[in-house]
């Protein structure tokens, strides 16, 4: 962003000139044309027929103009009184498009946008005066601009504004710039490259600011305006009639509410103007390090592409150059080797390097460009051939970083929902969703899952780390003696491997924009960096890509009367070498052993570097537990001549839709509890007609008293024992081998007597069956040929009593009312132990009956007991 050093007024003086002698030569029907911001009468679209349409600019740069404007480029010796170290250019914007380039400083709700610093600011209704804003930080205000935009719908013209790029206010010339309206740069072809700027940059100047206006005319400018801006191709647009919508626009100049460039006109910056120059790089004061040679000069128009336009392929042009100012062409010197990271790459990842700019190269390997990608390990250097002649680059060693072996991988298996712990070997495990790419989610020997409802796969991998490094470097801080500063002066370092220069602090004494820029010995251009800064002391981040190298330089530059230093030097206190570790040495300044300019404490890094090995795979396994297949009958309403259980529960409507186990005191395990019978299950009949609830547990084989986990289910009258929907049972428990119980709320329990294998296919165990062994002795009831739990344990204390504390008959009675032994009492009751609906004391189907025979029918003192441990 360059201030200009003519006065406004000459640049006005040319732009009324250039519009008079375009409008002499402009035929009455084009004065009397009705294209304007108003009236879209006689505007035509880009696409011919068009009738609505955005009429867009398409700015271009032109070769022609900066070869031949001003009588070309003009370059200057280190050692000149004047520019010394310049190659000064010349630039023409000419606006080829369909509709005017027009920037705005006050939107149509009358609103402007200022950048301080990081901070966006919106005003409204701000006077119209250059000076009514200033940013609170004191930083340079930057002006968000709006670009309206004309539309063409049949005859009529509007417009919308959108906000693109900016301005800065200069108040020596009491104007504004667009920013970063064009970049100049001094580049080196390179064969078999097409397009300039992506040769690589040997000097640069600042990315300039112009204020834009219609200072000439396509048809005054002759050359300017042609159908290619590239060197030496296209034919001039030299007449009005080329462009058909040729003037449209309203008339631009600097102002601070619009600027801009009409149809068929353009803007012209010359080389005598502030900032119309690159700089090429000096060494010691008035010597020069850049060769004399042939190069190109490649400037771009908006290269941010802030603005919106036709065609956005077109800003760019290049003319070619013989710089003769310089140092003598094959002076010779050293070269340099450039990467992004260091030279430690891992099996499957390369590491690309480039040499010095030239104009020819030969690797060691044999290629011949400039930068070469390489996987394999090995040593590399390069032959330059360049503007200083053949330039040997130092030598640089890629190793390899081996990948370790691939994790062994311990799955898991755990009842879901839940999380499970998964195990891998190895230094240093890291996990992911995926068997290439994917999202790490864990590190180390150990990864716990997410809650998991479903079985699920995990990769795991096992890294070598070669960890970067990180250091200070430099002179600490400005102690010692010195001060605030301005010139071109350097300090020069080796670089004996690539690293990265993150930043560094500075001392300055006013606010204002600096120019801090990084060369090799050869005078090439490596990194640059444009900022603001505040007074005081700052950091600054550059992130530069530091060469393998000798005779580096940096410092801050003074570029412009925009940009300069004002920066604290050392004078005294200063001691090289500054070592930057182990990966250069800061070795001395252009201004001898005693001077330190600009740059403290210097933050420098190499990456890590980190090789994985193949990816194992590690299963989380969900199971929803294991499948039972309980067969089983209960005494109380087992008739053994249908061999069929009554279900008068189910036809009295009397079985609870919740499990009763809870209710009535029984331990749940593992998840068991709070099922639920579907009422569906209800309308059942036949063998499948629900009977009553019973509890299923799981006991753990090695300590049978302990409860693994337990079901409430569901009875048929045929005996299969199902879930309170109808389905299969599944208990909550891991596959495995368990010892399985069936209980009733007034039946005794039965369990078998060794281990049962369950897992995900149904495990048939017939407590019916006489052939299954259960645990104890005389666990169930032989009833004919088929087995049954023992009815009639009322009291729930894991013995049939009749008589005595505790028994089993006197509820029976007291359910009944206590007094009348005849009385009944109907429902879901503890003593109904034929399961029919109706507690009876006495008389045909009474409960209390049954509880004698399964004591032995003759001895009322007798107990059995649940054969439960």
């Amino acid at each position: 962003m360059n201030n200009i050093t003519v006065s406004v007024s000459s640049r006005f003086g040319h732009l009324l000139g250039a519009l008079f002698a375009a409008l002499l030569g402009t035929s009455p029907v084009a004065l009397l044309a009705q294209c304007t911001t108003t009236n879209a009468t006689s505007c035509q679209c880009r696409t011919a027929g068009q009738t609505n349409c955005d009429l867009l600019p398409d700015i271009q740069i032109s070769w022609y103009a900066l070869a031949n404007y001003s009588g070309g480029p003009n370059q200057y010796a280190q050692n000149a009184s004047t520019n010394a170290g310049r190659l000064r250019v010349s630039g023409s914007t000419p606006n080829q498009g369909f509709g005017p380039l027009e920037v705005r400083g006050v939107n149509a709700q009358n609103q402007r946008t200022f950048i301080c610093g990081e901070d966006t600011i919106t005003v409204n209704n701000l006077p119209n005066d250059n000076n009514g804003f200033t940013c609170p930080n004191g930083f340079e205000a930057r002006q968000r601009l709006y670009q309206r935009i004309y539309h063409k719908n049949g005859n009529s013209m509007s417009y919308t504004e959108e906000l693109r790029g900016t301005m800065t206010y200069h108040p020596t010339h009491n104007h504004y710039h667009v920013d970063d309206w064009t970049t100049m740069t001094l580049r080196i072809e390179q064969p078999g490259v097409s397009d300039p700027r992506e040769w690589p940059i040997v000097a640069t100047g600042a990315k300039l600011g112009f204020c834009l206006m219609d200072l000439s005319t396509c048809p005054s400018s002759s050359g300017h305006c042609r159908t290619s801006q590239l060197y030496n191709q296209g034919t001039a647009l030299n007449s009005t009639s080329n462009f058909p919508n040729y003037g449209l626009g309203i008339g631009y100049s600097c102002s601070e509410n619009f600027q801009g460039i009409s149809v068929g006109k353009n803007d012209i910056y010359s080389e005598s103007l502030d900032g119309m120059w690159i700089n090429l790089l000096p060494g010691d004061p008035g010597q020069a390090v850049l060769c004399n040679g042939n190069y190109w000069i490649v400037a771009e128009v908006d290269p941010r592409n802030a603005w919106r336009e036709e065609n956005e392929d077109n800003n760019y042009t290049m003319i070619p150059v013989t710089i003769n100012t310089q140092k003598t062409a094959g002076s010779g010197g050293s070269g340099s080797i450039l990467t992004d990271k260091r030279a430690l790459i891992a099996p499957g990842q390369s590491i690309t390097l480039t040499a010095t700019p030239g104009y020819s190269y030969l690797w060691s390997n044999g290629a011949t460009t400039r930068s070469i990608t390489t996987s394999a390990p090995g040593t590399y250097s390069c032959t330059v051939t360049a503007p200083c002649g053949s330039i040997a680059t130092p030598s640089i060693t890629v190793s390899l970083l081996s990948a370790p072996a691939a994790p062994a991988g311990t799955d898991a298996t755990v009842l879901g929902p839940a999380s499970a712990d998964l195990l891998a070997t190895g230094a240093n495990v890291r996990w992911y969703d995926a068997p290439v790419g994917g999202n790490l989610i864990g590190t180390g020997n150990t990864f716990s899952t997410p809650t998991l409802s479903t079985t699920t796969n995990y990769w795991a991998e096992d890294v070598a780390v070669s960890a970067g490094t990180t250091t200070s470097a430099g002179k600490a801080d400005n102690s010692g003696g010195g001060g605030y500063f301005n010139g071109k002066h350097w300090l020069y370092f080796d670089a004996y491997e690539p690293f990265k220069l993150v930043s560094f602090k500075v001392y300055a004494n006013s606010v204002g924009k600096r120019q801090f820029v990084l060369r090799d010995q050869l005078g090439n251009l490596i990194a640059e960096k444009f900022v603001e800064l505040p007074s005081g002391t700052s950091t600054v981040t550059v992130n530069w890509d530091v060469p393998a190298g000798t005779q580096h330089a940096i410092t801050a530059f003074d570029d412009n009367s925009d940009v300069y230093q004002d920066l604290y030097r050392n004078n005294a206190g200063v001691s090289y070498p500054y070592a930057i570790g182990t990966m250069g040495s800061i070795t001395g300044s252009s201004g001898g052993p005693s001077v330190y300019y600009f740059l403290y404490d210097w933050q420098v890094s190499t990456n890590t570097v980190e090789s994985a090995s193949a990816r194992t795979m590690v299963t989380a396994h969900v199971s929803d537990g294991v499948l039972v297949d309980v067969k089983a009958v209960l005494d109380g309403p087992y008739d053994p001549v249908s061999g069929l259980m009554a279900d008068a529960l189910r036809t009295a409507a009397l079985i609870p839709g919740n499990e009763p186990f809870t209710s009535l005191g029984f331990a749940h395990a593992g998840g068991g509890g709070g099922e639920t019978l579907s009422p569906s299950l209800m309308s059942v009949t036949g063998s499948l007609a629900p009977v009553d609830w019973v509890l299923l547990e799981l006991r753990d084989v090695a300590q049978p008293t302990q409860v693994v986990a337990t079901r409430s289910a569901i009875l048929t009258r045929g005996g299969t024992v199902v879930s309170g929907d109808g389905g299969p049972v599944r208990i909550k428990a891991l596959d495995g081998n368990y010892l399985l119980a069936v209980r009733h709320r007034n039946h005794l329990g039965a369990m078998t007597a060794a281990g049962i294998a369950l897992g995900q296919t149904a495990t048939t165990v017939d407590f019916r069956a006489p052939a299954l062994v259960t645990w104890g002795v005389e666990a169930r009831k032989a009833n004919g040929s088929v087995m049954a739990l023992w009815s009639g344990n009322v009291e729930r204390n894991a013995n049939l009593k009749y008589v005595g504390d505790d028994n089993d008959r006197d509820p029976i009675l007291l359910g009944v009312g206590g007094s009348v032994p005849t009385n009944t009492a109907a429902g879901y009751l503890p003593a109904d132990t034929n399961l029919d609906g109706v507690l009876k004391y006495v008389g045909e189907g009474n409960d209390r009956d049954p509880i004698l025979s399964n004591i032995g029918g003759s001895v009322p003192t007798n107990v059995r007991f649940e054969q439960l441990p």
